[in-house]
């Protein structure tokens, strides 16, 4: 961006215009998309690659306290469908995939700002303590010494020499591996580990929430819903592994936490699109009364609560994440 667009986007945050005219707009929120938060990020972008530091969380939530309406999803969805309207300038919180660093960093940041948030939860990975099979792949390809690779659904080779080319690599598996479900995506994943001559990195059990953390984000008053058994694209696999994705977690998290989960977070690992009118179809089968998506976008009254768009809050400053939560108010894409 050019140091004009910089300045101008500056004053313009700085400004109460958009605020002003967010005012005029149609009546909408903004739900956000988070997935770990650790103190240093550099520490863990080789496994995880999806962390906010902790000081940058604790400044949206701050900001977000201070100057914004926290809401729920229960509200936000009572909202869509014609019911209770909502504050301006409300916002939800989301985590998605369970990793531990949810409960111990970004839980206690939560209570000190009063602001809810909904959990979505990996099954599979939080039952079992294990790193979820992208993460995996992230370190297999930043570890591996192999000078190329060769993709296992297409018999294609990927050079490795630099990070531009692991990246097209990874992203290859990622693609092969979201295709797939439960023990053949494991095996899958294994497969190419081994292919990189790479073991899965030491201390993987750290990474995820233990059931007794999930119940924990229940005590202290905040949602938990499902985000399927084992992360695959749920839009790429066939229409009875789809319906197994999303009824099986909601039915395991039922038993791990004793209570009805009524809200769900479309998975997207790799691939485009993560839904589809199946998957809406089995999500509603499936009982749930919400489901968020990773298309960006506000959520108005009337949009369909098994649809619901979300911002992803990877931005360098809070400046820019600041202007991301405005413009999506109004209407702009990001």
């Amino acid at each position: 961006m050019s140091k004009p667009k910089r300045w101008l986007k500056k004053a313009l945050v700085q400004s109460s215009v958009l605020r002003l005219a967010g005012r005029f707009a149609p009546s909408a929120a903004v739900i956000l998309a988070y997935h770990s938060i650790v103190e240093n990020p550099q520490l863990t972008e080789h496994i995880l690659g999806i962390s906010r530091d902790r000081a940058s969380f604790e400044a949206h939530m701050k900001m977000l306290a201070q100057k914004y309406n926290p809401v729920t999803i229960a509200e936000i969805t009572e909202f869509v469908r014609g019911g209770r309207p909502l504050p301006q300038r409300a916002v939800a919180v989301t985590f998605d995939d369970g990793f531990a660093d949810n409960y111990t960093v970004a839980l206690p940041i939560l209570a000190r700002y009063g602001i809810p948030a909904t959990f979505y939860i990996m099954v599979n990975a939080v039952a079992c303590g294990s790193l979820p099979w992208y993460c995996r792949l992230r370190f297999a390809f930043h570890a591996t010494h192999k000078p190329h690779w060769r993709a296992p659904d297409s018999d294609r080779v990927y050079p490795l020499a630099t990070a531009s080319d692991r990246k097209a690599a990874l992203t290859a598996g990622w693609e092969a591996s979201a295709r797939l479900t439960g023990d053949a995506q494991l095996r899958l994943v294994s497969a190419i580990e081994q292919s990189l001559e790479v073991e899965p990195p030491n201390g993987e059990r750290g990474f995820m929430m233990t059931w007794d953390q999930v119940r924990g984000l229940r005590r202290a008053g905040h949602a938990v819903g499902a985000h399927t058994l084992s992360h695959p694209n749920v839009a790429h696999v066939e229409r009875n592994e789809a319906r197994s994705e999303i009824v099986e977690s909601k039915r395991r998290l039922e038993a791990e936490v004793g209570e009805v989960i009524e809200h769900f977070s479309y998975p997207h690992p790799a691939l485009n699109p993560n839904w589809s009118p199946q998957t809406l179809e089995l999500t509603r089968e499936a009982g749930y009364k919400s489901a968020v998506l990773t298309t960006c976008g506000p959520v108005r009254s009337g949009d369909d609560p098994l649809a619901l768009k979300r911002i992803y809050t990877v931005t360098p400053t809070l400046e820019q994440f600041t202007w991301n939560l405005q413009i999506t108010f109004l209407g702009r894409s990001i």
